[in-house]
């Protein structure tokens, strides 16, 4: 019947549904859990540590016997988290070299940027869990467009696919009209 007993955080879940996903560092895929598999411990909500055992099934492995631990980071938010602090400590130290926060904030923010889109792409290419579309045009959108742009170019990454295009070529287009906006003023 059951496999082994594991340790996971949940990654996604949907409480209007009963289900989710759990991921664990030893496995390649995540784990799907259902509401009723719960059998002790909180709420299954995204973030939370789960023990279970583990039951192949048609689909890929389920979770059975789900004791739900104390709330953590889900693997997404951890690497946010780490990209963040990232971005802070490069600002700073960049500053600290003489760039002003605007220049630091753009060197920071770029070479953020060209690592998310370089990770979406090997991402896509291993078939494996990708960066919302909605956070690539963020970066872009706060200033990480030449990066971006670069790495789509370098990597043949969303060079493609329409739907992202469009509002990414939207937000260079804004980008570059109040840069020229900017220039004018000041010539």
């Amino acid at each position: 019947m059951a496999e082994h007993r594991d340790h996971g955080v949940v990654v996604s879940f949907d409480a209007t549904k009963g289900f989710g996903f759990i991921r664990s560092p030893g496995r390649r895929e995540d784990v799907f859990v259902h509401k009723s598999a719960r059998v002790a411990g909180g709420p299954l909500e995204v973030g939370r540590r789960v023990s279970y055992l583990v039951e192949p099934s048609e689909k890929g492995p389920r979770a059975l016997s789900v004791e739900v631990g104390a709330r953590g980071l889900a693997p997404g938010q951890a690497a946010a988290l780490g990209l963040l602090v990232a971005l802070g400590a490069g600002m700073v130290g960049l500053h600290h070299v003489g760039l002003g926060w605007l220049g630091a904030w753009l060197v920071g923010l770029n070479i953020v940027a060209w690592l998310v889109y370089v990770w979406d792409k090997r991402q896509a290419s291993h078939e494996g869990r990708r960066v919302p579309e909605a956070i690539l045009l963020g970066l872009a959108l706060l200033g990480g467009s030449p990066a971006a742009a670069l790495s789509m170019r370098a990597y043949h990454h969303k060079t493609r696919k329409f739907a992202f295009l469009v509002p990414f070529v939207a937000i260079v287009a804004l980008q570059i009209a109040a840069l020229v906006g900017l220039w004018m003023r000041s010539a």
